[in-house]
């Protein structure tokens, strides 16, 4: 009687030694041999059953449970076979011991006998208790070599079991293929080549959000115990068409499972309840393992990749040689092209409080899903080089050579101007890094001497400078003397978050310092555009990089923007002497506001550092505050020691402009000409002490005279009335000057 496809399987499972070898029987192996070719040179492997539908009217499942049932026999045959050579090694070493404790009695018997002989009075329950705390921890040194000889054994023929059983899987799989279409071209036997995908990680997907449902019913998923894997990828697959789709679905899964390890009591005698996480929390299996294991069920193939990582306690610079950082992580086969997932690094368990309690909670990082090689090649490097999967594999040194960079700094989709090594050496003590954004990003730096213990780190404080210039993060760092440095950069998604995250990291070699070493910058976040400048629609007209080096001109800095905008400005002098910021806001005066630009005339009264801060707001919200917009350092290299003060501006002097006089401190006993448009004024009058003196419309709404400031130092103001009403109280107060009778100021 023929039997149906959810019954039959093809698959003759054979009991094999303890070692992996066959005892009886022969599996056929299909898979093919790709391995010299390139990926455009052969049809991407694209078996027949795809979808969850697929394997369920094909009998997959089924034909899992009995495949899974003998696995797990087998399973746990190794693990008593184990638990055995544990036992018996266990005694052996307690032998071992007790033979040498009665052979060092023995001799302590002797010793204290002859020393009894010759009139002495050892201490004898001194001595034993010497010799007993030699043994013990000669047993415990023992016990540890042991236990790490055993476990290393124990993973290796776990992990032959689990490559074994993955196989066998697959053809399970394959068989089903040929059920569902003989004449197919490839089975799930069929292993693509290790070649370069395809498409880079942004064509399989935009988004996180679009498996937003399977992402939720994983982690769902995962707060039940299951107890097989075939009912488990069953249902984590149940809503899925494609193999990205059973992809995502198992990564989620393995990196929301709580898969807390035992203590070593529990590794030397394991709990033998049933759970198919149990070696994986027991320590034999790791997260990639089990990856692999949930891969081969859902009819996907995953390879388990060792290699080196640049993980927990590297630093830029450092040499990796021998055992030192190796890891594993592994590759997924979806649509025939090999694609990074990294479980491991990607799953991330967070303590945190809820209602007042203590509470596990689990984040992930999208970052090592599908990970595009030319990125994943920053932390990972494998053994064989083919996994790099990259058209040009990268030689060793300079895998060694290349910056620190982590997930964040790709998560957040930053991308280095030019090719940076993990060394950056300078003969000058000044040094750039230009990263590019894609949008207005959190950013802060942290720059510490390599060697910690040596030097204190306030000896590096206020020597980085980061401004933003277009679409461009650019950090330069200012050293104090020669040395080693390790600069980090970290970056958030908000312009203003406290909590930013690590991006990359660089060691800095400071050969030499030409002359006098630079002072430190002003204690300021960065320079530049803040997204209240996008917001508002503003833009930069002239000076298009925040930094601004002064030889002693006057600047100007002007903005486009709209009619309804308000704006506020602060300037401040840094003074190097003793880090003290004080405000010179004298020297900065916005010269003209129109509905469409805002100009802005800056002084600088004498060498040092200014910084010149712009604040916006919708003028049309009356309760929104100001917020920085922009923000500007300015070096001012060789001061006019002739410069003057501006006229101090009131609010009322927006959208007017000032022509003449645009120095703040006039001479008393001269004569100046006055000229300023003021839109919508009916008149505007310039008032020294008790007499007002008016000045004459022009053209438009220009007024102008020509006016002598009189002998009497005083404050000079120029009002403005609005309306057709003589009554004094309605005159606005634009500008303030000073008569003095020496016009040289200083700050």
């Amino acid at each position: 009687m023929a039997s149906s496809p959810a019954d039959s399987s093809l698959v003759s499972v054979t009991p094999r030694s303890m070692n992996g070898t066959w005892m009886s029987g022969t599996m056929h192996n299909t898979s093919l041999d790709y391995s010299n070719m390139s990926g455009s040179r052969y049809q991407r492997p694209r078996p027949p059953l795809q979808s969850f539908q697929d394997f369920s009217d094909t009998g997959v499942f089924s034909s899992q449970a009995t495949l899974e049932q003998r696995h797990r026999e087998e399973e746990d045959r190794l693990q008593r076979f184990l638990l055995e050579e544990r036992e018996k090694e266990m005694r052996r070493l307690d032998e071992s011991i007790g033979q040498e404790k009665e052979v060092a009695a023995m001799e302590l018997l002797s010793a204290f006998e002859q020393m009894r002989l010759q009139g002495q009075s050892p201490n004898l329950m001194v001595e034993r208790e010497r010799i007993e705390e030699h043994f013990n921890k000669s047993r415990e040194d023992q016990m540890k070599t042991m236990i790490d000889k055993i476990a290393t054994e124990e993973k290796t023929r776990s992990a032959k079991m689990l490559e074994r059983h993955g196989m066998e899987m697959m053809q399970l799989i394959a068989e089903k293929d040929r059920v569902l279409d003989r004449s197919a071209l490839f089975d799930h036997t069929m292993r693509p080549a290790v070649v370069p995908p395809e498409s880079k990680k942004a064509q399989l997907y935009s988004s996180p959000a679009q498996f937003e449902a399977i992402d939720k019913r994983a982690i769902e998923i995962a707060k039940t115990e299951y107890g097989s894997f075939t009912e488990l990828v069953r249902d984590l697959t149940r809503d899925c068409a494609n193999e990205l789709q059973k992809a995502r679905a198992l990564f989620r899964w393995v990196i929301a499972k709580d898969l807390g390890k035992h203590n070593v009591h529990e590794i030397i005698r394991p709990n033998a309840r049933a759970s198919i996480l149990k070696g994986v929390r027991s320590g034999k299996e790791t997260y990639h393992q089990l990856f692999k294991k949930l891969c081969n069920f859902a009819g996907l193939h995953c390879e388990i990749i060792l290699g080196f990582s640049k993980g927990a306690g590297y630093k830029p610079g450092m040499r990796i040689e021998g055992a030192t950082f190796r890891n594993s992580w592994t590759a997924v086969a979806i649509d025939g092209n090999w694609r990074i997932v990294n479980c491991t690094w990607a799953a991330r368990h967070v303590t945190g409080h809820k209602d007042d309690l203590p509470q596990m909670f689990h984040k992930y990082d999208e970052f090592y899903f599908l990970t595009d090689p030319e990125d994943y090649i920053y932390q990972h490097y494998p053994d064989d080089s083919a996994w790099q999967l990259m058209d040009i594999p990268l030689p060793f040194s300079e895998f060694q050579n290349l910056p620190v960079v982590k997930s964040p700094f790709f998560n957040y989709g930053l991308k280095f101007y030019s090719n940076y090594g993990a060394t950056l050496n300078t003969d000058t003590g000044m040094v750039e890094i230009r990263v590019i954004t894609p949008k207005i990003l959190g950013f802060g730096s942290l720059l510490e001497p390599y060697d910690k213990s040596g030097e204190s780190s306030k000896s590096v404080e206020g020597r980085t400078l980061l401004r933003l210039v277009k679409n461009e993060a650019i950090f330069t760092i200012n050293l104090p003397k020669t040395g080693l440095y390790q600069f980090s950069v970290y970056t958030g998604d908000y312009w203003q978050s406290e909590c930013l995250e690590s991006a990359c990291s660089f060691l800095v070699n400071c050969k030499q310092i030409l002359g006098v070493a630079s002072p430190p910058y002003p204690p300021v976040p960065f320079y530049g555009p803040t997204p209240v400048m996008e917001k508002l629609k503003m833009k930069e007209e002239n000076q298009l990089d925040p930094l601004i080096v002064s030889n002693g001109e006057n600047l100007e800095i002007s903005y486009s923007l709209c009619e309804k905008i308000k704006l506020t400005h602060t300037f401040q002098y840094f003074d190097v002497s003793d880090n003290s910021v004080s405000d010179i806001d004298r020297y900065v005066f916005l010269r003209s506001r129109t509905d469409a630009l805002a100009n802005y005339m800056v002084r600088c009264p004498k060498e040092g550092f200014y910084i010149f801060s712009l604040y916006a707001a919708d003028g049309e919200n009356e309760a929104q505050t100001l917020d920085c917009a922009y923000r500007y350092l300015i070096i001012c290299q060789e001061p006019n020691p002739a410069v003057n003060v501006f006229p101090k501006t009131f609010h009322r002097w927006q959208r007017c402009t000032l022509h003449e006089p645009v120095s703040g401190d006039l001479m008393t006993h001269k004569r100046y000409t006055f000229r300023v448009d003021v839109p919508k004024a009916v008149e505007v009058f310039l008032v020294i002490g008790e007499i007002w003196h008016h000045l004459k419309r022009k053209l438009a709404f220009t007024f102008e005279g020509n006016i002598n400031t009189g002998g009497t130092p005083c404050t000079a103001k120029i009002y403005a009335r609005f309306s057709n009403e003589r009554d004094s109280s309605l005159f606005a107060h634009l500008l303030d000057y000073e008569l003095v009778d020496d016009a040289e100021t200083e700050i």
